[in-house]
């Protein structure tokens, strides 16, 4: 069910109290990664795979390392990997275009390596090593670089990505694997009845990471964006229901520190937001208070992921 939250209540807290605000909402977010924690021992041993999905800028990163670490504190060692690293280069011949939206489809599972992937993951729920390959998001390519792993005895192996849940992925780990599923589950609500959809106030995080650490600007981050919920709706949408159960990655005081960050780039491009399908976000970049989480933003914090 998807959270409500007031604009008036999450400025006021921004304004009034903003360290409370953010305390208030990191502690909320970590008793959901623990009792997700506490599940995913119980289906231990018989599962030892986690598939961690979700669109775009959900949180998966670092949502998947504090369930390693909430699993280490049940007694559970836990390992994330990241579906990302089976990406192919950019460029190469075998990428997929959204021909409908003009760019390359970048939310393809088309656009990984499938056959090593599939590959590394029933070896891994078999005990066996594997060379972990490594994806150079700055270059867009796949690099040199491998680590050999292993999966020890009793040991969980958490893989991420958008397609963890996908059928041409899990094909082969039936009954090794949990799914979990997570999402933005939040909207904001404006006294004159304007909503911020979840989709909105997840585009703030990728904008904002897309370019402080993955060489896009916002202008090219708003051009994909189309073909990004395009992806969600043919190849994350179908496999929800894989999930043994949804966890929610949306911290209240997240859009007073994004949007405010992103205020000029947006209203300079506002008409291209429009196309885009995000009028929403336009009106989000005038309307969120400002909090400068600074001062008490929490070292493992998954505002991280897209702030800094």
């Amino acid at each position: 069910m998807c959270s409500v939250y007031f604009l008036r209540t999450l400025n006021d807290r921004a304004a009034r109290d903003p360290e409370g605000f953010v305390a208030e909402s990191e502690a909320a977010y970590d008793r959901r990664i623990r009792d997700a924690a506490a599940r995913l021992r119980e289906a231990l041993p018989a599962r030892p795979i986690l598939l961690l999905s979700g669109p775009s800028s959900v949180g998966k990163t670092t949502t998947a390392d504090r369930l390693c670490r909430a699993l280490e504190g049940l007694g559970v060692g836990a390992r994330r990997l990241s579906m990302d690293d089976y990406f192919l280069s950019r460029g190469s011949d075998s990428m997929p275009f959204d021909a409908e939206n003009g760019v390359p489809d970048l939310e393809s599972p088309l656009c990984m390596d499938l056959p090593l992937l599939g590959d590394h993951l029933r070896r891994l729920a078999a005990g066996e090593e594997i060379a972990l390959p490594r994806f150079d998001f700055l270059t867009g390519q796949q690099t040199r670089d491998v680590t050999p792993i292993r999966r020890r005895p009793d040991e969980l192996i958490i893989i991420e990505g958008i397609h963890a849940l996908n059928d041409v992925i899990t094909g082969g780990l039936d009954g090794l694997a949990t799914g979990v599923s997570l999402a933005l589950d939040a909207s904001v609500v404006c006294d004159d009845g304007l909503c911020f959809s979840p989709e909105t106030l997840r585009f703030a995080r990728r904008a904002l990471r897309d370019a402080r650490f993955r060489g896009a600007s916002v202008p090219d981050t708003i051009r994909q964006w189309r073909s990004v919920r395009r992806g969600e709706r043919l190849y994350i949408a179908p496999y929800r229901h894989a999930a043994a159960f949804t966890l929610d990655t949306y911290l209240p005081y997240e859009s007073c520190v994004l949007y405010p960050a992103l205020a000029e780039a947006l209203t300079r491009n506002a008409d291209a937001l429009r196309q885009a399908g995000l009028p929403e976000a336009v009106e989000a970049a005038r309307r969120f208070a400002p909090l400068d989480p600074a001062p008490f933003l929490p070292a493992d914090s998954l505002l991280r992921e897209f702030f800094g």
